[in-house]
């Protein structure tokens, strides 16, 4: 009775919506981003069946309603466990680079309104405009801020890196991708597509580079055989997101160039018909050349999942127990769909087999993933309720102090390393500058 009357003194009752919402991470926006790319790859098919393009509109409601729903859902988290949030973005690079989907998924969103409803009227191209112009905020903040925390904040080293660095990225290039097709499609004038243009081409300029610069660093990881293991395999597949992104983005900007936006405008030397023609036909050039080096990516991360599947089946396919898995969609959705338009680009018979193949693999996957997901919901493996949705769950007095206390002790942690990086400066430079003294005097 002692005992009884001890535990519940030291532990309080916490009702299982309280626990899921906390353990409620970024990574289920994964699944918007995937479901939108899903969607705008089954409309653009080369080979087209009846009711292909409803089913994609299917997908495109699904990716509109989880979006909007995970959003909510997300800030609920922020407004209930704020300190909590606040600890996961500064220290968990999966927590914070999955915010990026964000502007990913809602790109995808205002692709399908230019590729499904202009025939109701050219307004729709004004405003998938306008949500571009929102999304550059969102984007730019995802590419920059996010590898600012990484480097500031988490500072994992590069013995750490995880292909989670390369989401920022991606949402620059997947940005610069939906400026292209708004241009192209959403029946704006010149006078509207030129700027988009531009600004597309410079965060292609901005991500790509970059994302050259983490496959090195991730190469040096993997000859040092640090491969991700079990479910985190399925990582690897986001390596591909941005040379197929770049792919993708780099023709359909170079078709607007070429499509009259350049020569119409014609304000400069280098916005003019005379470098048109130039421009477009070198973009699409580097389009074929980063899918090329997509392909490198998107099979060394297949055969690395196929390879963990063959050897641990019951630990990698567990795709109940954790949202991993959806890793393995939008990158895998980029790449095809930068192939669905070197289709249209080079006229390409073997490009339109291809595509399909990969789009009726990215379709079993996405399937197997959402009925995973949803039975993980069933049951509550895949929110953090390990008892179930039924289930008692507990807190005690003690485990929160100690929680408290950790947020507190790698706050001061971080402002120690501070100071003491600080002096550690300051103490170079000191001992610089007397050596250099002691040159000067000889």
């Amino acid at each position: 009775m002692d005992e009884k009357n001890v535990d519940s003194q030291d532990s309080q009752r916490v009702a299982a919506w309280r626990v899921a919402l906390k353990k409620f991470s970024s990574q289920w926006f994964l699944i918007p981003q995937g479901t939108g790319i899903l969607a705008v790859i089954l409309h653009n098919l080369h080979y087209q069946f009846r009711g292909l393009n409803h089913i994609s509109q299917i997908f495109w409601v699904i990716t509109i309603a989880t979006l909007a729903s995970f959003l909510v859902i997300y800030l609920l988290r922020v407004v209930f466990f704020p300190r909590h949030v606040a600890h996961e973005i500064s220290q968990n690079s999966m927590e914070t680079a999955c915010l990026s989907s964000i502007s990913i998924a809602f790109t995808t969103i205002y692709i399908m309104i230019v590729l499904n409803l202009l025939p109701w009227g050219r307004g729709w191209g004004m405003a998938a405009y306008v949500m571009y112009w929102v999304n550059v905020v969102m984007a730019a903040t995802a590419c920059i801020g996010i590898p600012y925390v990484f480097t500031k904040l988490e500072g994992p080293g590069i013995d750490e890196i995880s292909p989670a660095v390369f989401l920022p990225l991606i949402a620059a290039l997947t940005l610069a991708a939906g400026g292209g097709v708004t241009c192209q499609y959403g029946q704006l004038g010149a006078n509207l597509q030129v700027p988009v243009i531009i600004l597309s081409y410079l965060f292609v300029g901005m991500a790509l580079p970059l994302s050259v610069a983490f496959d090195g660093m991730f190469l040096v990881r993997l000859f040092a055989k640090a491969v991700p293991r079990q479910q985190k395999v399925y990582q690897l597949m986001i390596v591909c997101g941005p040379p197929g992104q770049a792919s993708f983005a780099l023709q359909m900007l170079g078709t607007c160039v070429k499509s009259g936006a350049f020569a119409t405008y014609d304000t400069s030397s280098f916005i003019g018909p005379s470098s048109a023609s130039a421009i477009g036909t070198t973009s699409q050039v580097l389009g074929l050349v980063y899918w090329g080096y997509a392909t490198f990516w998107w099979a060394f991360a297949s055969i690395a999942v196929l390879h963990d599947t063959i050897s641990s089946p019951k630990t990698v396919l567990r795709w109940d127990q954790s949202l991993t898995a959806w890793s393995l969609v939008f990158p895998w959705g980029v790449y095809t769909n930068a192939a669905v338009q070197l289709g249209v680009t080079l006229n390409s018979r073997a490009f339109w087999v291809w595509q399909t193949i990969l789009a009726l693999l990215l379709v079993i996957i996405w399937l197997g993933n959402a009925f995973a997901t949803i039975v993980g919901l069933g049951t509550g493996a895949v929110i953090g309720l390990n008892k179930g949705w039924a289930g008692h769950y507990h807190t005690s007095n003690a485990e929160e102090e100690k929680q408290q206390q950790q947020y507190r002790d790698q706050d001061g942690q971080r402002e120690s390393d501070g100071w003491q990086q600080e002096n550690g400066i300051a103490e170079r430079i000191a001992t610089s500058g007397r050596g250099e003294a002691g040159v000067f005097r000889m």
